[in-house]
């Protein structure tokens, strides 16, 4: 385990984590959540920009989907490698098995920073499609701490990731 001061858990943030764990527990969100949190995977990723790139004027957005998603993620790497966060299931007792457990680890959310890699893309769109997308890019990072992959702390800092990533790509490649 590493000795990074990112490695603790605040008991503060142990308790949001609880809280949306087990206290949201039903057993039909648990179906919701698991489809929820595969908006944020390398798979739903490439097909939402190969679907863009297919259409006639879709793919200056694609181009900048996948430069978005692929650069937020130099920094996911990055983080999880230097701070050596374990994952919740690894750590806390009276964990909900939902999923079959991860082994790399928890800081920060690849899944979340995914998902507002692509939010902050597709919020170039106007109202209804940016709505949309920051919405469903935040349910992304609920689903990561209700089917317990990651703490809250893990989640924020990729949305923030994402969000940055997904803003400088805007500038530079939809500008």
């Amino acid at each position: 385990m590493g000795r990074h001061w990112l490695v603790k858990v605040s008991s503060k943030e142990q308790a949001l984590f609880w809280w949306v764990h087990r206290r949201w527990a039903r057993h039909w969100l648990d179906r919701v959540m698991a489809a929820l949190t595969h908006l944020g995977s390398l798979w739903s990723c490439l097909g939402i920009g190969t679907a863009m790139w297919a259409l006639p004027t879709g793919r200056p957005l694609a181009l900048a989907t996948f430069l978005s998603v692929v650069t937020s993620h130099l920094p996911v790497q990055l983080l999880k490698h230097l701070v050596h966060r374990p994952r919740p299931y690894f750590v806390l007792k009276g964990y909900r098995a939902l999923v079959t457990p991860l082994m790399d680890y928890s800081f920060p959310s690849g899944h979340t920073t995914a998902a507002f890699a692509m939010a902050g893309i597709f919020s170039s769109l106007g109202w209804p499609v940016s709505a949309v997308a920051w919405l469903l890019a935040t349910l992304v990072g609920v689903s990561r701490m209700y089917l317990g992959h990651h703490y809250p702390l893990d989640v924020l800092t990729g949305a923030v990731i994402g969000t940055l990533a997904s803003f400088a790509t805007r500038a530079f490649v939809l500008a």
